[in-house]
């Protein structure tokens, strides 16, 4: 009876582990860098402490907070008095990140 219940329990525990797998985590440090994308409009930079920098065009630059969680990215920052908030799905390729399917290069 106790070698059955062991096996049992057992059988459980690999039923369940192996329901389980690692999620990819992207380091801050790994989007740390000038992003910008290819018509000139936006930049991001990205610091290792989780503040960023955005820059539009003509339109100015704001200051503010990033926040990676698996395959997302959360960016906070302020426009005069207003309060932006994004989340997008991100991936880097090498010197490419792609936030939902607009395409920045690292800026060397």
């Amino acid at each position: 009876m106790k070698r059955t219940l062991t096996a049992i329990l057992a059988a459980l525990l690999i039923l369940f582990g192996s329901g389980c797998r690692a999620v990819p985590k992207t380091a801050p440090d790994t989007i740390s860098g000038v992003w910008k994308d290819s018509y000139g409009l936006m930049e991001y930079r990205f610091n290792p402490n989780g503040t960023m920098k955005v820059e539009a065009l003509n339109f100015g630059s704001f200051k503010g907070t990033y926040l990676i969680q698996d395959s997302r990215i959360t960016i906070q920052y302020k426009v005069v008095v207003k309060s932006v908030k994004e989340t997008y799905e991100f991936r880097l390729d090498g010197d490419t990140l792609f936030l939902d399917d607009q395409e920045f290069k690292r800026k060397k």
